[in-house]
C-alpha cells in the first residue's frame, strides 16, 4: 500500500525578507500516528514519490528546496534533481568517515549541502570543509554562546542561516551578527510598535474592513464604502476578470462582483486587496495568510459546511495582528464579528477554530497537535488534508502571480 505523504514546507528569507527557498517537510502517515516502521526506505520512497507526483517548482514557487536527509539517504540517495534542492545533514548524523564519504558523492552530484541544527566540534570540522550553509538553532544559544559558535565558523566559506527567528528584535540581532538567510515564524507575528499610533494608511484599511465586515451593512452601503478607494475598486475589477475568476462576461461593477461572488466572498477579496495594500509587509505575510484562508475553506468544504467564505475569512484574519502590528486582540476588538469568528480566531473556539487550529498546526508541521481522529470523524485523512495544503498553496501562488492587483 502507497504511503500516504504529510508534507509542509516553511519560507526562508534573505536580509531583504525575500523568500528565496522553503524547506519541505516530509513525514510519512505511520510517523504522525507515532507508529514505528517509516524506516528510511519508506522515507525515500516517499520522497521520489513526491516528486514524481508534484512538481517541486508547484511547491517551492520556483525557488530552492532544502529537504533533510537522514543517514541512509544520504548514503543512497533518491533520484531526485539535485539544481533545485539543497540537502540538509541532520543534526543527529555522526560525521564518521562513512558520512563524509557519503557527502562527498552527493556534493559531487551537484547537490547543495547545509548542516543542519549545527553546534561546532573538532569532527565536525571535515564536514564544514564540505558544506555550503550552516543552519543554527538561535534559541539553542545565549548571546555569548551565539557569538562563540559563529567565531569558530569564521574560518570556512559559509552561509550562515538563523534558525527559529521568532521575533522581529531577533532578525535585526542576527542580521548585525552577520546571518544572510533567516528561518521562523518572525513573520507571522507583530513588530514591538507598542506605544505608536496606526499611520494613516494603516488606520484607514482598518476603518474600511471595520465597514465592510459589519454584517448589518446593506449592499449599498458596501458599495459607497468602497466607492472612496477607487483604486481599490479598479484592482477589485482586475482581480474579478482574471482567468482565475472569469466566468465568461467582463464585471464593471462593484455590484456585479457582488452578484457574481455573494456578499460573503467579495468582502474576503476585498479584505485580501487592503491587506495587500499595506506596502511594508513583505509578500509572504500576504501569502501566508491567502494560504491559510484557502486552507480552512478546503477543510470547511471537505466536512460539508455550508458558509466556507467565513472560514476564509478566519483564516485570513488569524494574520491581522502581523500586517498592523498590534496585538491580536485590539485589533480583532475593532472589527464588527460575530462573536463565534471572535473566539474561533482569538481562542480556537467551535468548529471554526478547531480548522483554524488544524491550518496552523499543519502549516508549521506540527503533525501531533493534529486531532486526526476528529478529522476521520469529518471525512478527512492524511491524503485528503495534503491535497487542501497543496490546493491552497496553488491558489495563493496563482492569485499572487497576477501582479496587477496587487
Amino acid at each position: 500500500m502507497t504511503q500516504t505523504l504529510l508534507l509542509a514546507r516553511q519560507p526562508i528569507f534573505d536580509r531583504q525578507l525575500k523568500v528565496v527557498a522553503y524547506e519541505l517537510l516530509f513525514r510519512g502517515q505511520s510517523d504522525a500516528q507515532n507508529k514505528p516502521g517509516a524506516g528510511d526506505h519508506a522515507s525515500s520512497q516517499v520522497l521520489v514519490n513526491t516528486f514524481d507526483e508534484l512538481s517541486v517548482e508547484e511547491i517551492t514557487g520556483n525557488t530552492i528546496a532544502f529537504i533533510n536527509f537522514t543517514r541512509n539517504l544520504i548514503l543512497n540517495p533518491p533520484p531526485i534533481n539535485e539544481r533545485c534542492c539543497v540537502i540538509e545533514v541532520l543534526e543527529d548524523i555522526e560525521f564518521d568517515d562513512t558520512v563524509i564519504e557519503g557527502i562527498k558523492k552527493v556534493k559531487q552530484m551537484g547537490f547543495r549541502i547545509a548542516l543542519d541544527d549545527f553546534v561546532y566540534s573538532e569532527r565536525a570540522t571535515e564536514a564544514l570543509t564540505l558544506a555550503n550553509i550552516v543552519k543554527l538553532d538561535v534559541l539553542a544559544f545565549d548571546k555569548p554562546g551565539l557569538t562563540v559558535q559563529l567565531q569558530q565558523l569564521k574560518p570556512y566559506k559559509l552561509t550562515l542561516l538563523a534558525e527559529k527567528v521568532e521575533t522581529h528584535e531577533m532578525f535585526e540581532y542576527c542580521k548585525a551578527l552577520g546571518f544572510t538567510l533567516f528561518q521562523g515564524f518572525f513573520l507571522s507575528k507583530p513588530q514591538n510598535v507598542m506605544g505608536t499610533t496606526l499611520p494613516a494608511n494603516k488606520l484607514a484599511v482598518l476603518n474600511l474592513l471595520g465597514k465592510i465586515q459589519d454584517p448589518n451593512k446593506e449592499i449599498k452601503e458596501i458599495e459607497d464604502a468602497l466607492a472612496v478607494d477607487p483604486s481599490l475598486v479598479y484592482k477589485l475589477l482586475k482581480l474579478i476578470n482574471s482567468a482565475g475568476f472569469r466566468q465568461g462576461r467582463e464585471i464593471g461593477s462593484v455590484r456585479g462582483a457582488i452578484v457574481m461572488l455573494g456578499l460573503l466572498r467579495l468582502k474576503n477579496w476585498v479584505t485580501v486587496l487592503a491587506l495587500a495594500d499595506l506596502s511594508d509587509k513583505p509578500q509572504e505575510l500576504m501569502t501566508n495568510a491567502i494560504i491559510r484562508g484557502k486552507m480552512c475553506e478546503g477543510i470547511a468544504q471537505t466536512m460539508g459546511e455550508s458558509t466556507i467564505e467565513r472560514f476564509f475569512m478566519v483564516g485570513l484574519l488569524s494574520l491581522i495582528d502581523a500586517f498592523f502590528d498590534r496585538p491580536l486582540e485590539a485589533i480583532l476588538n475593532q472589527l464588527p464579528l460575530s462573536s463565534d469568528t471572535h473566539s474561533a480566531i482569538l481562542h480556537r473556539k467551535g468548529k471554526m477554530g478547531f480548522v483554524l487550529s488544524t491550518t496552523i498546526a499543519y502549516e508549521r508541521a506540527e503533525w501531533n497537535q493534529i486531532t486526526w481522529h476528529t478529522l476521520k470523524n469529518n471525512n478527512i485523512g492524511h491524503q485528503e488534508l495534503k491535497d487542501i495544503y497543496l490546493d491552497s498553496i496553488k491558489a495563493a501562488t496563482d492569485l499572487l502571480t497576477f501582479g496587477s492587483w496587487k
